[in-house]
């Protein structure tokens, strides 16, 4: 039977479990933090591509409208051609003037990029940061 070897003076025998669960959790909040970030990254690109579609399919069927509409008035209005022209090229100006702002708002009303997966990091590294002694929150007043 082998003698068990005996600890040096000083050493703790607990110190490398110590460091071991440690980088343990460190590990698992890495894991954990980055598990979050690619579920948003998923998110978000699902979001991109929805809109791409929808946008492409509105702007498809807006052309649509607008090429059907100026054939239809100048059919019916052909002594007029020159007021129905004019008439449905403000009419075509205002609208895509709406259309860019309401895309504008889409964009700027997105959600921040990953901004779950920074806030966990931000209450992770307050939470990692010491507290303050007493010795530093107490002001000397001369």
């Amino acid at each position: 039977m082998p003698v068990p070897e005996k600890p040096e003076p000083g050493s703790n025998p607990d110190l490398f479990s110590n460091l071991r669960s440690f980088w343990g959790v460190l590990v698992a909040i890495f894991y954990t933090r980055l598990d979050l970030a690619t579920t948003e990254l998923k998110e978000s690109g699902r979001h991109l591509a929805w809109l791409a579609v929808i946008s492409l399919a509105a702007l498809l069927v807006i052309v649509m409208t607008i090429f059907f509409l100026l054939f239809f008035l100048v059919v019916l209005f052909w002594d007029q051609r020159v007021v129905v022209l004019s008439a449905v090229l403000i009419v075509c100006v205002l609208t895509s003037v709406v259309l860019v702002l309401i895309a504008r708002h889409m964009a700027l009303a997105s959600p921040k990029l990953l901004a779950q997966t920074l806030a966990e990091l931000r209450r992770d590294v307050e939470s990692l940061r010491p507290a303050p002694t007493e010795s530093q929150t107490t002001e000397i007043k001369p």
